[in-house]
């Protein structure tokens, strides 16, 4: 007896159809899906610092009647980079302890400075995460002439606010 060629036709046919039905199964039977939640958590922010520059050079000095620069080192101690967008006085001017002593800018009479420092919005000053950056505020700080003798040669502390995000 011979086989037709029909019947091996549906015979193919069938076991075709029936390695397909396993595959799918078998796909099916691995195949999983759900929903649910996922979690973060936001960390909290670091107030920016600054740092002491005192021994460092000044290319624009104050003189009674000018302005002068001010150097300014910024620390950030986050752990995303900032973008500081401004810079305000925020305190007493004060001469280094040595011109203090000699009447400039006394604890009793800080106006004897006559510096002044101007405020500084709209800036764009980069600090990288975890890091430092040191910059030059061009012609921001004033002196008058009720600048005493005694502050010549002397090294002004400027209290500031730095304000910024991230960037």
């Amino acid at each position: 007896m011979r086989n037709s060629p029909m019947k091996r036709r549906v015979i193919g046919a069938a076991v075709t159809v029936l390695v397909l039905g396993v595959v799918g199964f078998v796909y099916a039977a691995w195949t999983s899906s759900g929903s649910g939640s996922g979690y973060a958590q936001a960390g909290t922010a670091q107030a920016l610092t600054t740092s002491d520059l005192s021994g460092s050079s000044f290319t624009n000095k104050l003189y009674p009647g000018t302005n002068g620069d001010v150097n300014i080192k910024i620390n950030n101690p986050n752990s995303y980079p900032v973008t500081v967008t401004s810079i305000t006085g925020n305190g007493t001017i004060q001469a280094d302890g040595t011109h203090q002593t000699a009447g400039c800018g006394t604890s009793s009479d800080a106006s004897t400075t006559g510096v002044t420092f101007a405020n500084q919005t709209g800036q764009s000053i980069s600090v990288a995460a975890n890091g430092n950056t040191t910059t030059t505020l061009n012609n921001v700080a004033s002196m008058s002439n009720a600048s005493v003798d005694a502050c010549q040669g002397a090294t002004f502390t400027i209290p500031v606010s730095v304000s910024g995000h991230s960037g």
